[in-house]
């Protein structure tokens, strides 16, 4: 392990460590932050399925920069971000390994963004983890516009 990715596991374990009893709120704020900052640079909502995913894929791989890969696509009704190499993960195994709380800021960063620039309602469907770290599948429903 590289010093730089030591450092985030570890600046990651103590941020959650430093927030534990608002974390839900915390991974909310983030997300919430990042979903209007990127809305900044996009000119008003983004209704084509296809441009949206591109847009949103772009952002999470170019603006984040959170993971190796994240792969954007939006199915029948339902919507899939592949996370591969992500740099948040580590820190979390940290903290599950000490029985502590974990902060995916990723899992709420797609909903808004469905809600907010693609004005879909929507909804967690599950995350389906691989045995490697780091690498996830996160799901949402699609159904519907607001």
């Amino acid at each position: 392990m590289d010093i730089e990715n030591n450092f985030c596991e570890m600046y990651h374990k103590a941020i959650v460590l430093a927030v534990t009893d608002q974390v839900e709120k915390v991974k909310s704020r983030i997300a919430s932050t990042w979903v209007k900052d990127w809305m900044k640079n996009i000119e008003g909502p983004v209704e084509n399925a296809d441009d949206f995913c591109q847009r949103f894929e772009g952002f999470l791989e170019n603006d984040l920069g959170f993971a190796q890969s994240s792969k954007v696509s939006i199915g029948e009704d339902v919507m899939t971000i592949k996370v591969e190499g992500c740099r948040i993960c580590p820190g979390n195994e940290l903290l599950r390994e000490a029985g502590e709380a974990t902060l995916c800021p990723i899992i709420p960063t797609g909903l808004f963004a469905l809600s907010r620039v693609h004005n879909t309602n929507a909804a967690l469907l599950g995350v389906e983890k691989d045995t490697r770290v780091g690498y996830c599948t996160i799901k949402y429903s699609t159904k519907g516009k607001k």
